[in-house]
């Protein structure tokens, strides 16, 4: 069988050698423009290599010379967008509705903790993302000194909840890869309104330490903090800033292409 498959992926790119014997000019994968002798002449050689390969690595191989070229000219968004790449959050979140990703990829509520995935399980469901990407995190943290019965005193609690969470993700759309998004500090002017929110390095590392264990994307944000600081609201906790939302996009992507060429 795997044998077979390799065949028909080896034949395929036979069938495009020879195709491309037919043009002035070739391009080999490395982009470099060839004649038609000399395109037939590597295109030959690059197949004898696959044929030395194990069947996924050439599958990986394919893949990303593929999704390479469709990429090719793409915005942040639109590559979100082809990676079929979900955002869910808190109001925090909501900035993405100013990026270019499709609106209904965005799901996005204020004052939302990680609860909330348990409330849009059939969301889920029946999106089925390639990609979830989760952003919660000052809610979780603040919630607690009004409803300390329901919400997270400490890290490790909070990381427990989270388990529950992922696993009930991956029971209604277990093909999804799941993302994680560091909790962005607050600034000084927010950490006064709300001093538990000053624990947000402290979460970070709890859940950047769960995601290694757990096979979970972490996205490390926290630069974002530093780099906008005077961009925040009077708040010292949401950040609206058009530099700063394409900043957080090549971040996200950074992690889904990572994920997808198995970087």
């Amino acid at each position: 069988m795997i044998k077979s498959v390799l065949s028909k992926t080896i034949a395929a790119v036979i069938c495009t050698v020879l195709v491309a014997a037919g043009a002035v000019v070739f391009l080999l994968p490395s982009g470099k423009p060839q004649s038609s002798r000399e395109a037939v002449q590597d295109g030959v050689a690059y197949i004898k290599e696959l044929e030395t390969k194990d069947i996924t690595e050439v599958d990986q191989e394919l893949k990303l010379r593929v999704s390479m070229e469709a990429l090719e000219g793409m915005d942040v968004w639109e590559k979100l967008d082809y990676f079929d790449t979900y955002i869910m959050g808190d109001s925090r979140t909501a900035i993405f509705n100013w990026s270019g990703i499709n609106p209904d990829h965005i799901w996005a509520e204020a004052s939302t903790t990680i609860k909330w995935i348990e409330e849009k399980k059939d969301l889920i469901e029946n999106a089925k993302p390639k990609n979830l990407v989760l952003s919660f995190g000052m809610n979780d943290i603040g919630m607690y000194d009004t409803d300390p019965e329901h919400y997270w005193e400490t890290a490790e609690d909070y990381v427990e909840a989270y388990r529950y969470y992922v696993d009930l993700i991956r029971e209604v759309s277990p093909e999804t890869h799941i993302y994680i998004n560091s909790i962005v500090p607050a600034l000084p002017a927010g950490i006064e309104r709300q001093p538990r929110w000053a624990i947000a390095p402290e979460w970070n590392a709890a859940l950047n330490e769960f995601c290694s264990a757990y096979g979970i994307g972490f996205i490390d944000v926290d630069y974002l903090a530093d780099r906008y600081a005077e961009y925040y609201e009077a708040d010292g906790v949401h950040l609206y800033y058009m530099d700063a939302l394409n900043d957080w996009g090549e971040s996200i992507l950074e992690a889904v292409e990572n994920k997808e060429f198995g970087l």
